[in-house]
């Protein structure tokens, strides 16, 4: 009775072809993985600023990082963000709204910067450019509480050559 079997060169051949198809393949995908971070890290931003903006309307024009006009502690910053606040931007213990913290939540949870996997935000002076704060391992975002700016806290460029810090 004869046994059906590869040969050893059949298979050495079959694994080559495979290695081939992979080193083909392989930097295309790689490719799609960058700019998957990059959008994810532009989507996040364009939420976080819409959020901001709607926080301003909503607390007389005062961005997160204030209670009653007064700079609120980096720790604290979060709970305006996930916690219903009141018109002087105290923020309340739950996410349901009701009298007086009628305002937010405004996101279920921050997001995750796409590159550090944090989510945590560092303030940064309002004449201090994020360029200069930019150290990527810190923190998530960078915020600047004065004038409700937030960027991304990642070193390097993107794809096209734009600074993270820029988008």
């Amino acid at each position: 009775m004869k046994e059906k079997a590869f040969t050893l060169v059949e298979v050495i051949l079959v694994v080559t072809i495979l290695g081939i198809l992979a080193a083909l393949v392989l930097p295309t995908f790689q490719g799609h993985i960058v700019k998957a971070r990059e959008s994810s890290a532009k989507d996040n931003l364009r939420i976080m600023r819409n959020q901001i903006e709607l926080y301003k309307l909503q607390h007389k024009g005062i961005p997160p990082g204030y209670i009653n006009g007064a700079p609120l502690p980096e720790s604290l910053l979060q709970l305006q963000f996930i916690m219903t606040t009141d018109e002087a931007g105290v923020a309340s213990l739950s996410t349901v709204p009701s009298d007086p913290y009628l305002y937010g939540p405004y996101v279920k949870k921050l997001p995750e910067n796409s590159y550090n996997k944090l989510s945590n935000i560092t303030y940064v002076a309002e004449t201090t450019a994020f360029s200069a704060a930019v150290d990527g391992t810190s923190s998530g975002w960078l915020y600047k509480k004065e004038t409700g700016e937030i960027a991304i806290n990642w070193t390097g460029s993107d794809s096209e050559g734009t600074a993270f810090y820029d988008y």
